[in-house]
């Protein structure tokens, strides 16, 4: 568990080691936003604006350390459930995850057949009178055999709807912080490539009465 989560940091520390020699050499401009894709804020900071290049440097230590964390966190919180899963109600391991889904909103396969036998009836019996159809309905969407369930209790349906839904705050902040690691990469890729003077804001006519805003970025 501890070496899964220092090996972003270990990673970024042979990261800053590349930028400072790179730095004796002088970067190309491929090189500066090369520099900041991989690693937001070191553009900035080759180019000497440190101060924005730590802050951004510092948001994605930060959001990739939640990254990784999160990723370990939410495969012990799948593992948890499971297990919850299958000594409470009865489901093998490793299901897919609509069974899953399944046993969160249903007390017991029973139920949830009840359910299915009640909407494909409607259907497909009084609707449209299709025997054939109700049939094959009826052997895709329910569940027999080891794929059935029952909860020993309420309190342990309860539990479990809990834990998945931790499972899920979890992965909705791993997301997160997925977004601020790309969001991250796009400032500083722009940013470096304005301070690397490769770029040039303009206005020029547009028909009559209009002007446009022109940004050119030249490689």
């Amino acid at each position: 568990m501890h070496s899964s989560l220092s090996n972003p940091s270990k990673i970024y520390c042979l990261l800053l080691l590349t930028i400072l020699c790179g730095s004796l050499y002088g970067q190309s401009r491929f090189t500066l936003i090369g520099m900041s894709a991989i690693l937001p804020g070191s553009g900035e900071i080759a180019l000497g604006n440190t101060n924005k290049g730590i802050i951004l440097l510092s948001s994605e230590l930060v959001a990739t350390y939640s990254f990784f964390k999160t990723d370990h966190d939410m495969s012990l919180q799948k593992k948890a459930y499971k297990n919850y899963a299958l000594h409470y109600a009865g489901v093998p391991l490793d299901m897919p995850q609509g069974h899953y889904q399944a046993i969160q909103e249903y007390i017991s396969s029973e139920e949830y057949n009840d359910f299915q036998e009640m909407m494909a009836r409607n259907y497909y019996l009084i609707y449209y009178n299709d025997i054939q159809a109700y049939t094959e309905y009826m052997e895709a969407n329910t569940y027999t055999g080891e794929e059935s369930w029952e909860w020993q209790s309420a309190m342990h349906w309860e539990t479990y709807k809990d834990m998945r839904k931790t499972h899920q705050k979890i992965k909705m902040n791993h997301n997160l912080a997925l977004g601020i690691m790309l969001l991250n990469r796009a400032i500083s890729i722009i940013d470096t490539a304005v301070m690397s003077n490769n770029t040039q804001l303009y206005a020029s006519p547009n028909g009559l009465d209009g002007v446009m805003l022109n940004y050119e970025m030249r490689f």
